[in-house]
């Protein structure tokens, strides 16, 4: 894969510089925070870490060949969890010695794949070393330098998502940017001032794995170039049989945390984690399901499928389609590659209802080491518990603990360390201790549920008790029985409601946006679907790719936004609730109908699609409306 280091493998060289009077060799090298912790926790560390102090040029090119070494970390001796800013490399001449050494290489020799520098460098430098064949350059602008702080979080976050060994740099540097954004409380959008943040200097534009990024199979005697479904028979009668749940978390941080800014980047960030995981899964076993599922269609039978992801998690999963495909072992696989990276993508952050307190931080000796937590709730499907809980309780596994996740359920998370409680209690001093507002939050597209759902509130299952619940402190006190009571979630009915109560519209929350589209009923689908992909990339502050937007699919299609958008506004909106008659007035004005579908709940999975991409967009647009139909 493009950009992947040769794991497990891969040999870093660590280069310390100091300012002032020259580093003491016998001096250790600060492996507390940041990159060089991350890389000494890694269980080959004794294989592949190489530490050079302040070497010149020759000394640097001799290691590099010796050693093989794939990746150059340069970096101060210090390192400080504080708002110290970033200092400059002083001695640009290792980096010259080290372009030219790079540049004029034998072909027999190696060079990095990439240079990661924690110091502040000219952009002449980095373009130097860019020309000189380097491909990947993390380092920090001269214009926007850091705080050592976040210098270290973003090394962490980055050093652990390339641990998975199908994560490309690219990748694990958007994963990195968002763990950032997280716990630094930035907002997306105009007038926001983002946060100093390190650059890459890549051919490549950093950007979070999706369920596009599932490679494709290698089957014998097939031309797989026009797509899997045109070759396989029925292929579009795959589907994945994955019932919902609940996925709460103790995450790092102040109660502030529960705001939808900075969950939508922890989702984002939680996603990725699940794509990275699945998108070159193994399936281990699988066996006929003892009674067939309801919901498929006629001529398929099902198997109950043993995984196991990237990092070595297990979970159990149920596949359904025609049992010529499910015969096939690298079909399945594939298939359940897909339909799990797509199933990831549906994770979505729930905020507490306006009648429920915001959740208050707490802490505990037995979580997280005594750093701040807070209680956050997410709907999923229940092989991403399965898979989370095993991914806690691997002390090899760093990318939640680099995310700031303390627990999943009652599964504390085994890799977090005391240098992690550390750095996150210094990021809590950064945000503000309770929100700013609870606009609810829409977070990005599912697929196409197998089945119909009924509508999910944030008290409908019962909620687990945390580890060592009894011990947790509310910002310093002693929680009290009272205090447990009142942030307890009731067990409700887990079936559908005898009457599906009118949606609740959210207020958009306050980002300033200004359309440049023509009226609804003149604007071309063109420029409707431009209009909205600049919108949702101001909302969630991350570039979305014309030529994959939307990625959701619908009925083996790319869904038709523009149709669905227009069909519901047509009808007076979302607020309309049971006025919009999804499956029977909206799915026939959409290029994804077929009159010979197969769908099952098709309306539960347009009206997930429409709250995920549309509902924002359409309270942004009022105009937009049919107000005749609307009034009615």
């Amino acid at each position: 894969m493009t950009g992947s280091l040769p794991k497990p493998t891969w040999r870093c060289i660590r280069v310390a510089f100091g300012h002032g009077s020259a580093v003491d060799m016998n001096d250790s090298l600060d492996e507390t925070c940041g990159v060089a912790a991350e890389m000494a926790q890694s269980p080959e560390a004794a294989h592949q870490l190489v530490d050079l102090k302040q070497p010149n040029g020759q000394e640097l090119a001799a290691e590099i060949q010796a050693h093989q070494a794939a990746f150059v970390y340069v970096h101060n001796q210090s390192c400080s969890l504080t708002s110290d800013q970033i200092p400059n490399l002083q001695d640009l001449g290792l980096l010259e010695a080290f372009a030219s050494f790079v540049k004029g290489k034998d072909a027999g020799q190696s060079a990095p794949q990439i240079l990661y520098i924690d110091a502040t460098l000219p952009e002449a430098t980095v373009e130097e070393l860019a020309e000189a064949g380097i491909q990947y350059i993390v380092h920090w602008s001269e214009e926007q330098p850091g705080s050592q702080l976040i210098a270290a979080h973003f090394g962490h976050a980055f050093c652990a998502a390339l641990r998975n060994p199908v994560t490309t740099i690219p990748e694990a540097f958007a994963v990195a940017s968002h763990a950032c954004h997280v716990h630094l409380g930035s907002k997306p959008g105009p007038g926001q001032a983002p946060a100093a943040l390190p650059c890459l200097r890549s051919a490549q534009t950093p950007a979070l794995p999706s369920n596009i990024s599932v490679p494709l199979p290698q089957l014998e005697g097939m031309d797989l170039s026009q797509g899997i479904a045109a070759v396989v028979p029925d292929w579009d009668s795959v589907r994945l049989l994955a019932p919902h749940a609940e996925l709460r978390l103790l995450a790092c941080g102040q109660a502030s945390l529960i705001a939808p800014h900075r969950l939508s980047f922890l989702g984002e960030a939680l996603r990725a984690l699940l794509v990275l995981e699945v998108r070159q899964l193994t399936v281990t076993s699988q066996t006929p399901t003892h009674r067939m599922p309801a919901h498929l269609p006629a001529g398929c039978t099902a198997m109950r499928c043993e995984i196991q992801s990237a990092s070595g998690a297990c979970a159990q999963v149920v596949l359904g389609g025609p049992q010529e495909v499910l015969k096939n072992p690298d079909l399945v696989e594939h298939a359940l590659r897909q339909t799990l990276a797509a199933d990831a993508l549906s994770l979505q952050f729930k905020l507490p209802p306006p009648s429920l307190p915001v959740p208050i931080a707490q802490s505990s000796d037995d979580i997280a080491g005594g750093a701040l937590v807070v209680d956050a709730l997410a709907i999923t499907s229940v092989w991403v518990v399965q898979l989370l809980r095993m991914l806690c309780s691997d002390s090899k596994f760093r990318m939640l603990a680099a995310l700031g996740i303390a627990a999943v359920g009652c599964t504390t998370t085994s890799s977090f360390t005391q240098s992690d409680a550390d750095r996150f209690t210094a990021l809590t001093h950064l945000t503000p201790a309770v929100p700013e507002s609870l606009n609810p939050i829409l977070l990005p597209p599912s697929r196409p549920a197998p089945a119909p759902l009924g509508p999910i509130a944030y008290n409908t299952l019962p909620a687990q008790q945390h580890p060592s619940s009894s011990s947790l402190q509310m910002d310093g006190q002693r929680s009290s029985s009272q205090a447990a009571a009142g942030n307890a979630t009731s067990t409700g009915s887990r079936g559908r409601p005898a009457k599906e109560p009118k949606p609740s519209v959210p207020e958009l929350a306050s980002v300033s946006w200004s359309s440049d589209r023509p009226e609804l009923s003149v604007c071309t689908p063109h420029q409707l679907l431009e209009d909205m992909r600049s919108f949702l990339e101001v909302r969630r502050g991350r570039q979305l790719q014309p030529s994959t937007f939307p990625e959701a699919i619908l009925n083996g299609t790319q869904l038709d936004l523009n149709a669905l958008y227009r069909a519901v506004c047509s009808r007076g909106g979302y607020a309309m609730g049971t006025g919009v008659n999804w499956a029977g007035q909206v799915f026939p004005r959409m290029a994804n109908f077929t009159n010979t579908h197969k769908m099952t709940g098709v309306g539960n999975a347009l009206k997930r699609h429409y709250q995920a991409l549309c509902l924002e967009y359409e309270l942004a647009h009022p105009g937009d409306l049919d107000k005749q139909e609307a009034s009615g």
